[in-house]
């Protein structure tokens, strides 16, 4: 005879056999990254004129996607909500304020404002066109084609994001100070031959004694002579809060 202790002892078996075992994901999906457009040409102008500036691109793995990251002073917020207005489609975010640490020696603190795409593989050949691995960095470079691809546009939004003009002497700087010497050559080179414009290599940190242990930067001079020819050729892509740049 089964007793009744025997019963509920099957009994819990046989419903334990019916259990299915189910495995937690423990992972917690973000949301889908929205599709966006394709590029287009003048999209792509001012992406590769803003790289040769200030403008990163952003890529943790080389299987992953890339975002772009605007990031300036907010003294030149136009410039910035102008950009995002050429690239919101690709944006979550609109521009957001950073408020830096309290400068000691001018007792002044300095704002700067920034926005970032998502993370899009359209955007993937501006990691692999301006950067190369050394170690375990990443260094930002001039691409080899440069002379086919830069335009006109790339070069007005070049002068927005990283040029100078100097009032006294009636020259416009290029602050490219990210590369090598042999890459300022060439972009000099460019400027010389795609656009017949006057500019020269040099540099403001050169050490008076060469033994001194510092890193001399390099930056591109275009001379006063070609100014006129250079604010015809990129002026019609200025936003007019910019054309300071130029001396305007």
């Amino acid at each position: 005879m089964i007793t009744y202790l025997e019963s509920s002892i099957s009994l819990s078996i046989f419903l334990l056999n019916l259990v299915v075992p189910v495995t937690l994901d423990k992972r917690v999906k973000g949301p889908k990254t929205p599709p966006a457009p394709d590029l287009t040409v003048f999209q792509k102008e001012v992406i590769f004129g803003s790289m040769l500036g200030d403008l990163t691109a952003e890529r943790s793995q080389i299987t992953g996607n890339t975002r772009l990251r605007f990031y300036m002073s907010s003294v030149n917020k136009d410039l910035i909500y102008h950009l995002y207005s050429i690239f919101n489609s690709y944006v979550k975010t609109g521009p957001k304020i950073i408020n830096r640490k309290l400068n000691k020696l001018t007792n002044l603190q300095h704002t700067d404002i920034y926005f970032s795409t998502l993370k899009y593989a359209l955007f993937n050949w501006v990691d692999e066109d301006f950067y190369v691995k050394d170690g375990n960095k990443k260094i930002k470079i001039v691409p080899k084609d440069s002379l086919n691809r830069l335009t006109p546009v790339s070069l007005a939004y070049w002068i927005m994001d990283d040029g100078s003009f100097n009032k006294s002497k009636g020259y416009l700087i290029l602050c490219t100070d990210s590369y090598c010497k042999e890459d300022v050559l060439y972009l000099i080179s460019i400027l010389k031959t795609k656009f017949n414009l006057s500019a020269a290599l040099f540099s403001p940190n050169q050490p008076r004694v060469e033994t001194q242990d510092i890193k001399i930067y390099y930056r591109i001079r275009i001379n006063k002579s070609s100014m006129p020819s250079l604010i015809e050729l990129v002026k019609p892509y200025f936003i007019s809060s910019m054309l300071y740049k130029l001396g305007l």
